[in-house]
C-alpha cells in the first residue's frame, strides 16, 4: 500500500528540521587547543626597531604570538609564511584586526634591526621583537616557552636554538584564548580565529 505522497513530505520536512537544528546548536569545532576559561596574560616589555614595545599597546586587536629566532631553517619559516596565509585567507575586515608578533628567542644573535628585517620578509605588518637574556626569560616563562641556545660549533661559531614551537592567540583584552601546535594549517587557523570572533 502506497503512502500519501503528504506523508513523505511531511518526514523530509521533519528530517530537515531535525539537521538545521543539528547544525545550529552543535558546538563550534576549534583547530587548537582552546583555553577554558582564558587565561589573562601579564604585560611585557621588549624592544622593536621603533623602539619599546608593549603586549598593552594593541588595544582592540587580537594578537598572535611566535617565539623563534632568526636563524632558524625550517619551524620559524613555516610558521610565519603559514600566518602570511591565515590573513589572506581571512575576510579584509578580519585580517585587519589580527597583530602577528615574533618574539626572537636567540638574545645573543638577534637585534632588533635583525628581527625586523627577518619579519618583514614575510609581511610589513608583523611585529619583531627582541630583548636582554632576562627580559625573554620572564615573557617566555608566562607563555611556557622553553628554549635553549646551543653549544657554538668551534670552527664556525654558528649555533642553532631549541625552541617551543606552539603560537598563541589572544584576543583585544589580551586574554589567551587557545594555542595552536607547530604544523596545523592556515585554513584551519583561519577557521579558528572566525570563530572567536563571532562569538
Amino acid at each position: 500500500m502506497k503512502r500519501p505522497p503528504f506523508v513523505l513530505v511531511l518526514v523530509v520536512i521533519c528530517a530537515l528540521a531535525l539537521i538545521t537544528l543539528y547544525e545550529v546548536t552543535r558546538p563550534p569545532v576549534f583547530f587548537g587547543s582552546v583555553i577554558n576559561p582564558p587565561k589573562p596574560m601579564p604585560d611585557f616589555t621588549l624592544q622593536s626597531i621603533d623602539g619599546q614595545v608593549r603586549l598593552s599597546d594593541f588595544q582592540n586587536k587580537y594578537i598572535v604570538i611566535y617565539f623563534g629566532y632568526t636563524s632558524c631553517p625550517d619551524l620559524c619559516p613555516t610558521t610565519l609564511a603559514g600566518f602570511r596565509k591565515v590573513l589572506t585567507i581571512l575576510p579584509s575586515q578580519q585580517a585587519d584586526q589580527v597583530q602577528v608578533i615574533f618574539v626572537s628567542v636567540d638574545y645573543k644573535r638577534d637585534t632588533t634591526e635583525r628581527v625586523s628585517e627577518y619579519v618583514r620578509n614575510f609581511s610589513n605588518s608583523f611585529i619583531g621583537l627582541s630583548g636582554t637574556h632576562e627580559q625573554i626569560d620572564k615573557v617566555t616563562s608566562s607563555y611556557g616557552i622553553s628554549y635553549k641556545l646551543n653549544d657554538p660549533d668551534p670552527a664556525t661559531g654558528f649555533y642553532s636554538v631549541d625552541h617551543s614551537a606552539s603560537s598563541f592567540f589572544l584576543d583585544t583584552q589580551h586574554n589567551l584564548l587557545a594555542t595552536w601546535p607547530y604544523g596545523i594549517t592556515p585554513d584551519q587557523i583561519a577557521s579558528d580565529i572566525m570563530l572567536f570572533m563571532q562569538n
